[in-house]
């Protein structure tokens, strides 16, 4: 195995105990045992370390080293610490987190990209809900080609708002969807108010109807929200 994918399988080993509270806050993570157990070089341990660094996982404490650092200082929006929250205990508090997020972002950048968006964005749009039904009412909602084409939904959304804020949130939504549908948390006929919404949203950008886009996409994301018995 490459030195490039050793770092990144110890890595997604370590993320995953930190996500999953098997390392918690406060933990000394060494060098050398990890060296022991994986079986690779002080070189391929470091730049894992590394990798988790960058993400808030992992700091250097003067005199202990590396420690596991505390949740508060996690890149929550990474998709990686997306995918290792969602495969954990905390899954989900995850799950409802990111929802929300949906819900709070979702409707104001349908609004804009009804303000925004270009000829070609409108018509994707379009093209994609028109997709999200027919593949729904085939009961498809769990195949791969159902959730790329969900996923390019709203992130042609979220691009097509014209603000590059809500264009980064793109990655996050992608890894929130992909997630759920790994976890079997998708339904294989999707629900027709959701398949509706789609296709108003998409109507209501197409035809440059802010406040009309606004409120479908609520009415979307609320909907998916609901689909989900969550604390």
């Amino acid at each position: 195995m490459a030195s490039s994918s050793l770092h990144r399988h110890v890595a997604d080993t370590l993320g995953r105990r930190v996500a999953g509270g098997e390392l918690p806050a406060g933990s000394v993570v060494n060098l050398a045992g990890l060296e022991r157990e994986f079986g690779v070089s002080r070189t391929v341990a470091r730049e894992a370390m590394r990798l988790l660094e960058s993400l808030g996982m992992v700091e250097a404490r003067r005199r202990v080293g590396l420690i596991v650092a505390d949740a508060a200082r996690w890149n929550v929006l990474s998709p990686q610490v997306i995918e290792w929250r969602l495969a954990g205990p905390g899954r989900d508090a995850q799950l409802r987190s990111l929802l929300d997020l949906r819900v709070a972002v979702e409707p104001t950048a349908a609004r804009s990209a009804a303000v925004h968006a270009t000829d070609e964005d409108r018509a994707r749009l379009k093209v994609l809900a028109r997709r999200l039904r027919d593949l729904g009412e085939q009961g498809l909602g769990q195949t791969d080609e159902y959730l790329q084409t969900d996923v390019d939904f709203h992130q042609t959304l979220l691009r097509a708002s014209g603000n590059e804020m809500l264009a980064a949130l793109d990655r996050v939504v992608e890894a929130v969807m992909v997630g759920r549908t790994r976890l079997g948390l998708s339904p294989k006929i999707p629900v027709a108010e959701v398949l509706d919404h789609h296709e108003t949203t998409a109507r209501a950008i197409g035809e440059r109807l802010p406040e009309a886009a606004e409120v479908y996409s609520r009415m979307l994301v609320a909907r998916v929200r609901a689909e989900f018995v969550l604390p």
